[in-house]
């Protein structure tokens, strides 16, 4: 097997909502030496000697975090999204505390409620209003009345709406809320009624490679003096290594993007929109039509009566269009689950949404054949082989 051969990119149109496009900076850093080197540290009783300066980066790409989200506290330790979630929980709760998580058919992930089993916790799920696609605050607030809660860890893997942090804060004044913005890192610089640390989120974390376009790590940021001191107490004990070069790529993206912060998380959401509008013309269901089908990157496609998600799932794999089926929360069944955050890496706009839908819409309503609509898929993805929302408007300075 050619090995690197399989490794390089290939032509296709990614409408996951889970990946991301790196830029030739990111990149670059990922094929440095520092991949398998460990920076300095001290403790008592020994010394870890590294003598290239890995820590400069290292609390660089700390420092761009923190100003990325307006964070008095930062960290980049964390090698992925679920190993952000193992850290983040067994550092604030205890076996036999109460949690609360959103279940697998409203969006919640898939693995946390399995997480927390293990660990003793006491699980809840959230209430979840399904005709609104989001948490039902009200219920919320007369449950923890009821019943006090110790912690709840917001995990929305597929969401269609922003969580609103004060209203969660409201209904639960007397617990830690952590939120897992996995999908959502690089679209909250335009969420304010999610980036809020102050009054809102004990803390805020999740995977560094969906909307926020870096390489596959985690990040956490809180304003808790607690919340940061109890991360850091855990961190030894969950991360040996922190990936060095994918530090330095992080620290690239967050250099790169913080001008365009805001400008691309608006564009993400604006093609997310089209991209629903243009999929409903031509007949698909998309849900969420009272409010624009969406608020965030993702699109979801509910399946036509008797489908199964192997079936349009294979048909686009086929056809080189990556995408995801996953048990939706508009409808508690299999869907199609798209996002626009890589396209609008790659440069696109609303204009283009035409496009994207056109080809799914020849595959999946229409019954034309892979063969017939491969070469159009490549030459799409082909025609944007660039990087958008990477150039520096802004100096970005060191720490």
């Amino acid at each position: 097997m050619d090995v690197l051969a399989t490794l390089r990119q290939k032509p296709s149109l990614n409408l996951f909502p889970i990946e991301n496009r790196l830029s030739p900076r990111a990149l670059e850093a990922l094929a440095t030496d520092a991949n398998n080197r460990y920076p300095y540290s001290e403790t008592p009783v020994a010394v870890y000697g590294d003598v290239t300066g890995l820590n400069d980066v290292y609390e660089y790409c700390v420092e761009l975090t923190k100003r990325f989200y307006g964070a008095r506290h930062g960290f980049v330790n964390f090698l992925s999204g679920l190993h952000t979630m193992h850290t983040v929980i067994t550092a604030v709760a205890r076996p036999g505390d109460r949690v609360m998580l959103l279940a697998p058919e409203d969006g919640g992930h898939y693995a946390t409620d399995t997480i927390c089993a293990g660990y003793g916790y006491e699980r809840e799920f959230l209430p979840f209003d399904r005709a609104a696609m989001e948490i039902d605050y009200a219920k919320l607030a007369v449950r923890v009345a009821e019943r006090p809660v110790d912690l709840i860890y917001l995990d929305a893997s597929s969401t269609l709406r922003f969580p609103d942090a004060r209203a969660l804060r409201a209904a639960a004044p007397d617990a830690l809320i952590c939120l897992d913005a996995s999908h959502l890192l690089g679209l909250l610089p335009v969420a304010p009624q999610t980036l809020v640390l102050d009054g809102g989120f004990d803390s805020i974390s999740g995977s560094t490679h969906k909307t926020l376009p870096g390489p596959q790590k985690g990040l956490l940021v809180t304003n808790s003096d607690t919340m940061a001191d109890k991360v850091a107490a855990r961190i030894p004990y969950t991360a040996s290594s922190s990936h060095s070069a994918n530090v330095g790529a992080l620290a690239v993206t967050l250099e790169e993007l913080l001008p365009h912060r805001a400008a691309y998380a608006q564009q993400v959401i604006a093609n997310a929109r089209a991209l629903g509008r243009e999929l409903a013309g031509r007949g698909f269901d998309v849900a969420g039509a009272s409010f624009g089908h969406t608020d965030t990157h993702q699109v979801w496609v509910q399946f036509p009566e008797g489908n199964t998600p192997h079936e349009w799932g294979r048909t686009l794999t086929a056809a080189a269009i990556r995408t995801t089926t996953v048990v939706l929360p508009s409808n508690a069944q299999p869907g199609l689950r798209l996002g626009t955050q890589e396209l609008t890496r790659w440069g696109m706009r609303e204009q283009d949404m035409s496009a994207v839908a056109e080809l799914l819409a020849r595959l999946l309503l229409r019954g034309e054949s892979v063969e017939s609509v491969t070469g159009d898929v490549a030459e799409l993805a082909l025609s944007f082989p660039g990087v958008a929302f990477a150039g520096a408007l802004e100096p970005v300075t060191a720490p």
